[in-house]
């Protein structure tokens, strides 16, 4: 590969998605995989937007250019955290990576690098230290308990960032709290359908007008 698209590359996460990867970006996820390392990051999003991608590509760039590097997500579940890591998996793939552990719970890269897919459980999760993502996804429906569990884990790591992603839910959830926030810490993303209305085809989202209560539309798409 040329040396400078590589570099240009390393330096651009959106970049790296859309020629390497082969996926366009929508703007929020741009803004999303942009941002400077050791920030909080809280993003409001609508269903079916690629906040699982943008998470995993988010993942997947450091793993690949940070040798060495953690990167971890939690989910409500175990589950949806393995396939928040599939998508990481067919990332590095895609990119030429190779891979010296690869479960439905870890990958480990050649070069170090490794990505986990966190348990649901509290007790399980304490202890690491991560220096490139700590992803909360869905992180309205996260238990609290989870959710205190992870900001701990770049104590002696300033540069990770950490990113909570999720449609709007109840409005009292650390979520909520952080999205409700007027703290200049947070750097707030708003991927909701009146912010960018393509981000949904136009008859899928005719569909889901007709199909839900006026109150869960505007909380699903609307935030």
């Amino acid at each position: 590969m040329n040396p400078v698209r590589e570099i240009a590359y390393q330096l651009d996460p959106a970049l790296w998605m859309r020629e390497v990867l082969g996926i366009t970006p929508h703007a929020w996820q741009e803004k999303f995989l942009r941002t400077e390392r050791g920030v909080s990051i809280v993003v409001l999003t609508a269903r079916q937007v690629g906040k699982t991608t943008a998470a995993a590509c988010g993942m997947a760039h450091s793993a690949v250019f940070m040798p060495g590097s953690l990167s971890v997500v939690a989910c409500p579940t175990q589950n949806q955290s393995a396939e928040a890591l599939r998508k990481v998996r067919d990332m590095v793939l895609k990119a030429g990576a190779e891979l010296t552990t690869d479960n439905v719970f870890k990958l480990e890269l050649g070069n170090g690098s490794r990505v986990l897919a966190l348990p649901g459980t509290e007790d399980s999760i304490r202890g690491l230290t991560v220096d490139a993502w700590i992803v909360a996804d869905e992180a309205a429906r996260l238990d609290p308990s989870i959710m205190a569990a992870l900001h701990p884990m770049r104590t002696q790591r300033p540069n990770a960032r950490f990113a909570m992603l999720s449609t709007a839910w109840n409005r009292t959830d650390p979520f909520w709290s952080a999205w409700a926030s007027d703290d200049p810490s947070w750097t707030h993303i708003k991927a909701t359908i009146d912010v960018e209305p393509n981000l949904i085809p136009p008859d899928v989202l005719e569909r889901a007008r007709r199909q839900l209560s006026e109150d869960d539309f505007k909380r699903e798409y609307l935030g």
